[in-house]
């Protein structure tokens, strides 16, 4: 009999045939990496307003390469080990040399943990961008899972601050709860829509996170099926939530309080868009604190984050760049 034509031809064969009914560049590089072609696209608008389109190819590659586990020591509770290698940039995180963190994480009573490097460096930003005062109150608005809220428990517990969370589904309002009871400090966690939480506390806190929910695709090497589930018409509603959980937390902070606006998206609609809106709406009444030279203080080395072409001073984190998932981290300071 003759062999099928799937067998007598090679991998690199198919892949050229594939490619060859592409109807633009950025169809191929979708086929090629297996990408949705609107996030393929989302990405290249990115890096593109960083005057870094040329890097697309690795971030593409980074994405389908699995990523290392992070971890993070909740400061002030528990230390790195000693066998440990430190992280590039988090003064938090370390990565172990191999083998199941389970046990570490059991010995420690959930004060070592998994985390992201990008994740602990988005709540930093918030806790650190300047010191705190003994009596500072906080909230983190859209909690769940809890692991930044664990280490902004940590952070508020070290300075004398206040901490309250907040989370819209009870599952993962549970897990905030997990997350947090390792920390001694007393954290409330409420279960309600972030914009009523926000609403019924105006002009109460010192510090706010907003984690907004999200596309989620600056985190597909690690939810990598993830791709395949959004799609461009889940984009404009997510970003009017976003705008609707911002006004909401800037309303909610003091004057002079700051508000930390984060996605696990790079995508400008979510992050240079949503931070366009805030500055029409807001105009003086808010301003934005330059992320990037927080994010470089906290790093404590040369870490890349190169500025916006629309001017925001925001810090975006990259798979291929930093190690990361694609954090994006604003700050914004009510004036009045």
């Amino acid at each position: 009999r003759r062999p099928r034509r799937v067998s007598r031809e090679t991998p690199g064969h198919w892949m050229d045939r594939i490619t060859a009914s592409a109807r633009s560049d950025d169809e191929r590089l979708g086929l090629t990496s297996a990408h949705p072609v609107w996030i393929v696209r989302a990405f290249r608008r990115a890096l593109t307003a960083e005057g870094r389109g040329d890097e697309l190819d690795a971030l593409l590659a980074a994405d389908n390469d699995a990523p290392r586990v992070a971890m993070i020591a909740l400061p002030g509770l528990a230390e790195i080990p000693e066998d440990a290698r430190p992280a590039r940039y988090a003064p938090t995180a370390f990565t172990t040399r191999g083998g199941d963190p389970e046990a570490l994480i059991r010995a420690s009573d959930g004060r070592i943990r998994v985390q992201d490097e990008g994740s602990q460096l988005a709540a930093l930003a918030l806790s650190r961008f300047r010191p705190v005062e003994p009596g500072e109150r906080w909230l983190d608005l859209c909690a769940g899972p809890g692991g930044k809220t664990a280490l902004l428990a940590a952070e508020a517990l070290a300075g004398g601050a206040w901490l309250d969370a907040n989370e819209i589904s009870p599952h993962r309002a549970a897990l905030v709860r997990r997350a947090v009871a390792s920390v001694p400090l007393e954290v409330e966690v409420t279960e309600e829509d972030g914009r009523d939480r926000a609403a019924r506390t105006p002009g109460e806190y010192d510090r706010i996170l907003v984690d907004a929910p999200c596309t989620g695709i600056g985190a597909l090497r690690r939810r990598p099926e993830a791709r395949w589930r959004k799609t461009p018409a889940d984009v404009p509603d997510l970003t009017a939530l976003q705008l609707e959980l911002v006004r909401a937390g800037l309303g909610a902070l003091k004057p002079g309080g700051v508000l930390a606006y984060v996605t696990c998206s790079p995508h400008l609609a979510e992050t240079s868009g949503v931070l366009a809106e805030v500055r029409r709406e807001f105009g003086d009444t808010v301003e934005e604190l330059d992320a990037r030279a927080v994010v470089r203080d906290i790093a404590g080395s040369d870490i890349d984050l190169p500025a916006q072409s629309d001017g925001s001073l925001r810090a975006q984190l990259w798979p291929h760049r930093h190690g990361t998932d694609a954090m994006s981290i604003a700050l914004l300071r009510r004036v009045s």
